[in-house]
């Protein structure tokens, strides 16, 4: 049986999101097991004080890991902004083509004058 390069193509391309998915699995569980262990080895209370506010007594792990989450979505958000900034401008750029495409046009459908 002969295999033309296009089923191929498809055949590797499933197994290599196969490879990918099992992979970004592996990672997660390991990142989840080490944010566990991480908690767990963790559990002595502090408070926090800025300026006159004082938080209550809680796990030091607890502190570090809503940090941590907080941090994460400020980056999402952030890349969110940038994106989005980024897209404006090339939709803005694109219809600056458009209207530059046209009036290219019509100037070639323009006769010369002397």
């Amino acid at each position: 049986m002969r295999y033309t390069a296009g089923y191929m193509n498809g055949l590797e391309s499933s197994g290599m999101q196969w490879l990918k998915r099992a992979v970004l699995i592996v990672i997660l569980l390991l990142v989840a097991l080490a944010t566990l262990d991480f908690m767990l080895e963790n559990q002595q209370g502090i408070q926090l004080q800025f300026l006159e506010l004082q938080s209550p007594e809680l796990p030091l792990s607890l502190y570090i890991v809503i940090a941590f989450i907080l941090g994460s979505l400020l980056g999402v958000f952030v890349g969110w902004l940038i994106t989005t900034r980024l897209r404006l401008k090339l939709m803005v750029q694109s219809n600056e083509l458009n209207r530059y495409r046209k009036e290219v046009d019509k100037l070639r459908t323009q006769p010369i004058k002397d």
